[in-house]
């Protein structure tokens, strides 16, 4: 299939689908020869490969950890790779469950406070800021929280 059919079956971007043939993500068969370049021929194991990088990316790997996996699957090995860094990015998810339990809690007290019309003393947001939240800040300065 060529890259439009490739890009719609997938339900991305055409110009997603360059991004990660640039990056080497992809390696479609190259097929008749067209204006400039060959046709790219993508199958359906093209197909499975975006979706394992799409897999990776919801996950939190960065692309060039998606390459240097796919490369060590395609070799045949990789699954001490594939284990020790799924195994990494399983600690740095658990680190940011934390942070955000923090915020939520924070922002649960917030709201709680501000529905009883802001009576008695704000909520602190010390406990948030501890867990690695950073301070929001616009334009004007800080959002006041």
């Amino acid at each position: 299939m060529w890259i439009a059919e490739f890009a719609r079956r997938a339900g991305v971007k055409q110009t997603t689908v360059r991004h990660y043939l640039r990056e080497g993500l992809l390696t479609p068969r190259s097929g008749a020869v067209g204006a400039s370049r060959p046709y790219l021929d993508f199958t359906e194991s093209d197909l499975r490969r975006l979706s394992a990088i799409q897999a990776g990316q919801a996950l939190g790997l960065s692309l060039p950890e998606i390459k240097l996996l796919i490369g060590e699957r395609r070799s045949g090995g990789g699954h001490a790779r594939m284990l020790q860094a799924l195994t990494a990015q399983r600690e740095t998810l658990r680190g940011r469950a934390v942070e955000l339990q923090a915020m939520l809690a924070f922002l649960d007290q917030k709201i709680a406070w501000l529905e009883t019309d802001a009576k008695g003393p704000p909520p602190s947001h010390a406990g948030a800021r501890q867990n690695g939240a950073a301070d929001r800040t616009t334009s004007t300065g800080p959002i006041p929280l």
